[in-house]
């Protein structure tokens, strides 16, 4: 691997510091909790669903990330180490905050919990798509509350609150990343924003392995759960694979902290691999299968559920630990989630 520089890097926080900050956060959280009400009337739900990524698709506990026996040294942190096999529970999801066909177009995401010692795991979540379409916690939650108006006018009241030039960048990121999924097991997922791997910053990235003896064309079925259908249509003959990939921040221009909406280009910090996340092959909808994935489905995943070292950074991350949390709470997150 070739070495690449690191400049000094750093946080810069809204009003100026941590306190100021995080009370922002607090008013986010209160506009987010509102969208899942409205989320939870518009499905008709008789209790309140998650915020975003409300339907699973898949859930499995038996999941492993198998880090490389040649993991570079400056990567080996903690419990991510050579040769090391942590157990996860793996939720994969549509994005939505209203459950919907898995054949429309959307954005797909997946969320690992690693089994550490002592009952402690560690979250890392992911979504198909690799920016997000806000540069900050303020713009996610003002865009959210946009598009929960009159779907006629969100285009003109989009322009009319962030400009012309910001609204089209963030339709045309929201476009782009929605569609339709050819398959989970066929689809690559990334961090978006950055989080610290022991003393820098890196955004994390996940690619199917592709192995040329498999037929990697496998055939989603046209229905209403057709994603879940397909996928375990695949673990039934196989297991399922993703190479996890670590992109190092180098500057603020071209690998920034604060701004989730620039993309860390691989030309430009190119992914290291670092280990396979494995799905061993079972019937995920048997009986077992299926307890299986109600169990996940009861988990709260969140970023900030991680070691020190490995804490989220930028603005958007600040912001998913308090807007998680009261969202996980508000609909009844298992207490050990």
């Amino acid at each position: 691997m070739a070495n690449i520089e690191k400049k000094p890097w750093t946080e810069v926080y809204d009003g100026g510091g941590p306190e100021v900050e995080r009370e922002g956060f607090h008013q986010l959280a209160r506009a987010m909790l509102d969208i899942q009400e409205k989320n939870r009337e518009f499905a008709g739900a008789s209790q309140a669903m998650r915020t975003l990524h409300s339907k699973i698709l898949v859930g499995v506990t038996n999941a492993e990330l198998r880090m490389d026996l040649d993991l570079p040294h400056s990567f080996s942190v903690c419990h991510f180490t050579p040769g090391e096999v942590l157990g996860a529970a793996i939720r994969f999801s549509n994005a939505s905050g209203v459950p919907k066909r898995d054949d429309a177009a959307d954005m797909r995401g997946i969320a690992i919990k690693l089994a550490l010692p002592h009952g402690q795991s560690h979250d890392l979540l992911m979504t198909n798509y690799p920016v997000s379409h806000a540069r900050n916690a303020n713009q996610f939650v003002q865009f959210a509350t946009i598009a929960m108006g009159d779907s006629a006018t969100f285009k003109e009241r989009l322009v009319a609150h962030f400009g012309a030039d910001d609204a089209m960048r963030m339709i045309t990121a929201v476009m782009n990343g929605m569609r339709p999924s050819a398959g989970l097991q066929t689809e690559a997922f990334w961090s978006r924003g950055a989080l610290l791997w022991g003393t820098f910053p890196v955004r994390l990235l996940l690619r199917p392995c592709i192995d040329s003896n498999v037929d990697q064309s496998e055939a989603v079925p046209a229905t209403a759960d057709g994603l879940r259908e397909g996928f375990a249509n695949v673990l039934n003959t196989r297991p399922v694979a993703f190479r996890l990939a670590i992109q190092s921040y180098l500057d603020e221009e071209r690998t920034p902290i604060e701004d989730a909406a620039v993309e860390w280009l691989e030309s430009v910090a190119p992914p290291v691999e670092v280990g396979t996340l494995v799905i061993p092959s079972q019937n995920i909808l048997s009986e077992d299968g299926l307890r299986a994935m109600a169990h996940v489905n009861e988990l709260a995943f969140n970023p900030w559920n991680a070691p020190p070292l490995f804490r989220p950074l930028g603005n958007i991350n600040r912001a998913r630990g308090e807007v998680y949390g009261a969202s996980a709470k508000a609909w009844g997150a298992s207490p050990h989630g």
